[in-house]
């Protein structure tokens, strides 16, 4: 049977296994889905059954609105919480300076991916590399920033909005974000609220 709908991908979940349990409950084995999410982040994707799999060609599939949670001081590889190896201590920030900070991200972002990310390297991903310990570089990517908002600062986590154009990667805004405060960071939280099609 056709179908197209939104559903919400749970967090620690990969997005390829929950499309097999929605297989599994409407017993089809054609199906998709749009944009990919990290194990880490929870949020809707499109999922398309049958012939309508044919109509994400047609998708604008940008921008992209999340809401993220930044833990500031927190570092890790992965810039999610993952593996984090240290946690910085800091006194908490004017709300000013995350203003500033947050308006700052607005407009074209040039920036480096994550190193666990589905980046392709020579036909490997590149998270698998990465979790390989093997070395490799990847290049800079551009993304625009539509709008960046404070949902939440209580110290030393600082919740945002960001609406991002299509392949953009909220991890590492957040740890941009951080930089730009003078200290490391990582996502506690990531969910994606809506994507336009």
């Amino acid at each position: 049977m056709n179908r197209l709908f939104v559903a919400y991908k749970p967090k620690g979940m990969v997005c390829n296994h929950f499309l097999s349990r929605l297989k599994r409950k409407y017993n089809d084995k054609k199906a998709g889905f749009s944009g990919t999410l990290d194990p880490f982040a929870e949020g809707v994707l499109i999922v398309a059954f049958g012939q309508f799999t044919k109509l994400f060609r047609f998708f604008k599939k940008t921008p992209k609105t999340y809401r993220a949670t930044l833990w500031i001081g927190a570092y890790s590889p992965t810039l999610d919480s993952e593996k984090i190896e240290y946690v910085e201590e800091m006194l908490p920030f004017h709300p000013a300076s995350v203003d500033i900070v947050l308006q700052s991200m607005v407009g074209d972002i040039t920036y480096i991916p994550p190193k666990y990310s589905a980046k392709h390297i020579d036909g490997v991903r590149a998270y698998a590399l990465a979790r390989s310990e093997k070395a490799f570089e990847l290049q800079a990517i551009t993304s625009h920033v539509f709008t960046c908002n404070l949902v939440h600062y209580a110290h030393p986590f600082l919740t945002f909005e960001m609406t991002i154009s299509e392949g953009g990667y909220v991890r590492s805004m957040g740890a941009l974000m951080a930089d730009k405060l003078g200290f490391k960071g990582c996502l506690s939280a990531l969910e994606r609220l809506n994507e336009e099609i």
